[in-house]
This record gives structure tokens, sequence and C-alpha cells, in this order.
């Protein structure tokens, strides 16, 4: 019988997280599930660190599709069977609560999709809630902003959305995840909560340090996000107002991403307009 909520885990080459990630969602405080690992071409170790002991956890093994694997995603979710879909990524975290949350929000406003928000954990393993700008709320382009930063991780959602909108973006090379949140977004079928539910490790940040680190710092904060007391000071933290150094850490961190990935932001625009 299909569990009540499959959820889809695309990796490529971080066998040094990846187990912790599988582990943040075998977690779940919502046991009624089903993970699926799906290998876009990965390397052996890749392969090797998805092994776990837990019947609730398949491994998919596809060839190397363009880009992000989208193809390969959405190969998977045509065949899933659960009435509720959810996903995870390879080197972020998912708080235990991450599903029973989602699943509560769909129930109490009837909506198709859920979007929570995440923190992040900044170098050196630092937490960090006010990395992504999801409390400004005064500036004409908030709510933009909060829906930029919404991750697939982030995304809880019933099976029928599919019906609705259709699958994951196949001809895109980037962003896919703003643009299945915003079509859902705009055919009035979303919601967002402000509720922290994921604890998310920048790649464009931490790729170039894991190397040197003897453990990743997701096994650190995996321990933490099994105790209530931490997760609820996580959350307490991220409803405070960002302070002055925070901004100053945001409009660095905007200009960093505008200057690194302007030529990708434009990529994406000329493959929406196609």
């Amino acid at each position: 019988m299909a569990p009540l909520v499959e959820l889809i885990l695309p990796t490529h080459r971080r066998p040094h997280t990846l187990p912790y990630a599988i582990r943040s969602v075998l977690l779940q405080s919502v046991a009624d599930l089903r993970l699926h690992v799906v290998g876009d071409g990965c390397d052996d170790a890749t392969r090797d660190a998805a092994g776990v002991d837990d019947p609730r956890v398949a491994f998919h093994a596809f060839p190397k599709a363009p880009g992000f694997g989208i193809a390969n995603r959405n190969t998977l979710l045509r065949q899933l069977a659960a009435p509720f879909v959810a996903y995870a990524t390879d080197d972020d975290l998912l708080f235990p609560d991450h599903l029973e949350h989602g699943l509560r929000v769909l129930e109490e406003t009837g909506a198709e999709l859920v979007a929570t928000r995440p923190g992040h954990v900044a170098i050196p393993g630092e937490y960090d809630p006010h990395h992504f700008a999801f409390s400004w709320k005064r500036v004409p382009f908030a709510a933009e902003l909060r829906r930029w930063f919404v991750g697939s991780a982030t995304l809880v959602h019933r099976r029928s959305l599919f019906e609705r909108i259709g699958y994951w973006d196949e001809t895109l090379s980037r962003f896919v995840d703003r643009e299945f949140f915003r079509r859902a977004w705009r055919a009035g079928l979303a919601v967002y909560r402000d509720e922290m539910t994921v604890l998310r490790f920048y790649a464009r940040h931490w790729d170039a340090v894991y190397p040197r680190l003897s453990e990743p710092p997701q096994r650190l904060f995996l321990d933490r996000l099994q105790d209530p007391g931490w997760r609820e000071s996580a959350r307490r933290a991220a409803r405070v107002a960002p302070s002055l150094g925070a901004r100053r850490r945001q409009w660095k961190d905007f200009f960093s991403f505008a200057m690194g990935s302007g030529p990708k932001l434009l990529r994406y625009a000329l493959e929406r307009l196609a």
C-alpha cells in the first residue's frame, strides 16, 4: 500500500552530507513515509552513502540528466501513489516536525501546496535565522523576495497538484524550484507559512569548505534538531527582527549572488520566455 507521504531526494555527488539528509527524513514525526533517493548519474561513493538499512528508503539509479536532473525527478514523480509529496536535498536537514507541520497546514487551509521558511548554517558552523530575507515585510518587493528564497525542501503538497499545474519544468537549467512554487502560487493553490522547518547549508558557500573538514556540520546540527529546546530557540530567533549586522549580511549576500549569478538569472528569464 502507498504511504501517506513520498519524498524525492535527488543527489549527484555529495556522499559526505547525504547520510545526514536521509537521516533527517527518517526522523520525521510522521513515520508513514517513503523516501526515494534519485541518483542523478551519481558516483559509487554517493550510491554507497545512500545505502540505509530502512525499508522506507529506495535508491533509484538514473543516467545523468541535463542540468539538475529534473527529468529524472519527474520520471519518478509520475510513478508515485501517495496522496502527499515532499522533497529533501542531499545537503540540507529537515526539522523532525517538517512533514507534520506541512500536512497540518494543508488540512487547515485546503491549499494544494505549502511552503515554509528555511534557516541557514553559515561558515564555520553558525546558525543564522536571517540569512534569507523572509523578515523583510515593509518594502515593495518583500513578497517577491520570500518567493525567491523558497526551495524544494520547504515544499509539501498534495499529489493532485500535478494535475492542476503540471510537473517540474525540465526545460529550465536553473531555479526550477522557484518556478514550480510560483506556478502554484499564481494559480491560487499555494500558501506560505513563516515557520522554520528546514536548515539549509548554502552550497555556494559550503561546497569549497567540505573537503577541509573532518566531518560536515550536518552531523552536529542533526543532533541539535532532535532537541525540542534547540528547535524552539531557533524558531524564536527567526521571529525577532534582524539586527543591523544581519541586514548588512543580507545585502552583502544579495550583491555576491547578483555578481556570481547574473548570467544565470538572465538565462533563466530567457528560458521562461521561450
